[in-house]
């Protein structure tokens, strides 16, 4: 009796370690799995950084065999969309890693420069704002600049001025597109010469082949009368971007200078 009681003790307690060790084995495996698609992940942006876009997407739409719940999977997808100049899928791809992370900075400023770009700008404004709430947001100065450039296209110039000085202020050497857009609004408000000083600051090396940019200084340069300086501008335009429009543009340009 005393053996059989001991029995029915022990059949409970050993079901129990094996109920246990299962679930341990199933965390494990699901662990494993996040792991792997993390890694996947990884690749990609490996992959993404080397304008490899074909195997970026390769890695990532197997990541998201493995794991489709990575907001992080789904926000890289939307950055190599955009590199290939697929509007839709990117922004597709950037609600879906804002929706699985709601407060991140790094989606809310993805999907909100993405729906300015498609002119969506009432979503893109609310995806915007939740990037600047983010105390953590690192690159703040990226998204005062993409709420500018919404508020310029907008026609909300005073709100515009005011977003893309904030990016200025917080990182002048990398505000690049902010200076840009900010050279239109000086040119808007007969300012040439301030203009001229945003213009030169976007055209800068730090900022990269920034065409538009060195196009724009010639223009700002043709209005506020420095006609050897536009001249001498429009030609290096054409020099360090041959066959292509910006060098017609500045072809065209050139052509008019008093």
């Amino acid at each position: 009796m005393k053996i059989k009681k001991m029995m029915g003790l022990l059949v409970p307690v050993v079901l129990g370690v094996l109920l246990g060790l299962g679930c341990a084995s199933s965390g494990n495996k699901q662990e494993g799995k996040r792991d792997r698609a993390e890694l996947l992940v990884d690749i990609a942006h490996g992959a993404y950084a080397e304008g490899d876009y074909t195997g970026a997407l390769t890695n990532l739409f197997e990541a998201e065999k493995i794991n489709p719940d990575l907001s992080e999977l789904h926000h890289l997808k939307a950055l190599v969309y955009h590199r290939r100049n697929e509007l839709d899928n990117a922004i597709v791809s950037a609600r879906r890693a804002f929706q699985l992370n709601p407060k991140g900075w790094g989606a809310a400023n993805t999907l909100g420069k993405l729906l300015v770009d498609a002119g969506q700008f009432k979503e893109a404004e609310s995806a915007l704002l939740v990037a600047l709430a983010d105390p953590l947001n690192p690159q703040s100065y990226k998204t005062h600049t993409n709420l500018g450039i919404l508020y310029y296209r907008k026609g909300l110039l005073p709100q515009a001025e005011k977003e893309l000085s904030r990016a200025i202020k917080e990182n002048a050497g990398l505000a690049c597109v902010a200076h840009y857009y900010r050279g239109h609004l000086r040119l808007k408000e007969g300012k040439a010469e301030e203009a001229v000083r945003d213009y030169d600051r976007a055209a800068r090396k730090l900022c990269g082949n920034f065409a538009e940019a060195h196009l724009a200084l010639g223009i700002a340069y043709t209005r506020s009368k420095q006609y050897d300086l536009a001249r001498k501008k429009f030609v290096e335009v054409q020099q360090l971007y041959p066959d292509t429009p910006v060098a017609m543009q500045a072809l065209e340009r050139l052509r008019s200078v008093p």
